[in-house]
């Protein structure tokens, strides 16, 4: 009887395993380059917002509205607070909805022309003084991050919804970092010029027409990525999805989860002092403002140029040892940024290529990290989450760039930095260190947070086997 039991298991046990086979075959097939591509050009439009944003808001408050650097660090830091707060609410909502479009796409389709037109207001000097200009600046600061949250959350969530294999996962996000990098390159190259030329002197009139330029290609493109991507059927009723509650409950015991969390939260928060003040650096320290379009192309186009290396040693040295590298390759060119003094422009573009390179693995890896750690989070708890992963991940973004944001202000105050004055040399001196050794600091810590980082290939086919065993025996 003792046998005949075993047997009916053995033989129970490979039929489960038959069908995870056939399950796996079946939802994990290749992706086509038109799905790819379709889905990652929509983060050229997304990163023409965010990185026009990055590079560009902080000079645009001091050195074009006029206003000082610790109110400019305080309006910037509580419009990406505001983001970052509103981002897991977002995902939380977006995950529930069902529409024929989907979940995720219905967000994108009905809120990128709000978005284009909140990205014109944002840069645009209204007639106002005083406490007015501050009320007004801050209004369409966190106009401008409600309408982004709207659209980018749901734009992000989409790749857990793609596809579930893992390889799949970075050749996708290799896809989207791609251009992703590709629109930062585009607005950090021709965002100076745009403002010069249609500005003709005046930079106030030329943010207005960067913000036009960049709002109507934004609309096109994230049409194109509706019409391109399809969301797959929904996986489960919405009255099935866990509440608020068990949500926090599951991202709270998914540990992968926090470790991508925490290292790029302190990648992000101090890596912004490098590129926030490099405008400055190249304006104030070298006198170098009119090539300000070809430093950060040569920053930006490096990190381009570098992303399919990094996503091929990714797919061949896993993600965790991928990061590692480059953030070896990141801690030196920083190193080099601070000690070697600096004085020609080729000088600044050979070090600033180094940097660009380097940093250009954190995209492809962070987003590829992620989808991983739902099936982490799935297989521990028993909930899946999607979309509200991606909004607690991308309000630990947020709130690193806002903390580090308010910071910046204060310690530019701090220094004796004044906007469209000449800066004392101590001032520049301090520039300096500011921009290259907190990053350091920041590189040191990520480093040290995704050593311990636990999903590797193998690791996660064994995830996805153990959740579909667990599903067919419920059935």
């Amino acid at each position: 009887k003792t046998s005949l039991t075993h047997f009916r298991n053995a033989i129970h046990s490979f039929f489960i395993y038959i069908n995870v086979l056939i399950f796996k075959f079946l939802i994990m097939n290749t992706l086509t380059n038109k799905i790819r591509i379709g889905y990652g050009i929509g983060d050229y439009a997304i990163c023409l917002y965010w990185s026009g944003v990055s590079f560009y808001l902080f000079y645009f408050y001091t050195d074009v509205v006029g206003i000082s650097p610790s109110m400019a660090g305080l309006i910037y830091g509580l419009g990406i607070a505001w983001d970052a707060l509103t981002d897991p609410y977002m995902g939380f909502i977006a995950e529930r909805t069902r529409t024929k479009m989907g979940s995720y796409r219905p967000y994108i389709y009905y809120g990128s022309v709000p978005l284009a037109l909140s990205f014109i207001l944002l840069l645009w000097v209204p007639p106002f003084e005083g406490m007015s200009l501050l009320i007004f600046l801050l209004v369409a600061n966190l106009f401008h991050r409600t309408c982004f949250t709207i659209v980018s959350v749901p734009y992000s969530s989409l790749t857990a919804r793609i596809t579930d294999d893992s390889d799949e996962r970075t050749k996708l996000t290799t896809a989207r970092m791609l251009f992703a990098q590709l629109g930062t390159t585009s607005i950090s190259f021709l965002g100076f010029p745009i403002v010069l030329f249609f500005g003709a002197g005046e930079e106030s009139l030329g943010f207005v027409y960067l913000g036009l330029i960049a709002g109507f290609v934004a609309v096109i493109i994230l049409a194109a990525t509706l019409y391109f991507v399809k969301e797959r059927e929904f996986e489960s009723a919405k009255e099935a999805l866990p509440n608020f509650k068990n949500v926090a409950k599951s991202v709270s015991n998914n540990y992968p989860f926090w470790i991508v969390f925490s290292a790029i939260l302190i990648l992000i928060g101090t890596v912004l002092m490098f590129n926030n003040n490099l405008i400055y650096f190249n304006k104030y320290s070298l006198g170098l403002h009119e090539y300000q379009g070809m430093i950060l192309l040569f920053l930006n186009g490096s990190a381009f140029a570098a992303i399919p290396i990094w996503a091929y040693l990714a797919v061949k040295l896993g993600k965790r040892n991928t990061w590692l590298i480059s953030m070896t390759f990141l801690f030196f060119g920083f190193t080099v940024f601070y000690f070697y003094p600096i004085s020609k422009l080729n000088e600044l573009l050979f070090i600033v290529s180094i940097i660009g390179f380097s940093n250009g693995a954190t995209g492809v890896l962070f987003w590829s990290m992620l989808p991983d750690t739902i099936e982490y989070g799935e297989w521990k708890t028993g909930i899946r989450t999607e979309s509200s992963l991606y909004g607690f991940m991308t309000f630990a973004q947020k709130g690193a760039i806002a903390l580090a944001a308010f910071i910046l202000g204060i310690i530019l105050t701090k220094i004796g930095f004044e906007p469209n004055q000449e800066q004392s040399k101590e001032t520049l001196e301090n520039l300096k260190a500011l921009m290259s050794l907190v990053p350091i600091v920041g590189v040191l810590i990520s480093f040290a947070l995704v050593y311990f980082y636990p999903i590797d290939k193998n690791y996660h086919n064994q995830l996805m086997d153990d959740i579909e065993k667990r599903k067919l025996k419920n059935v």
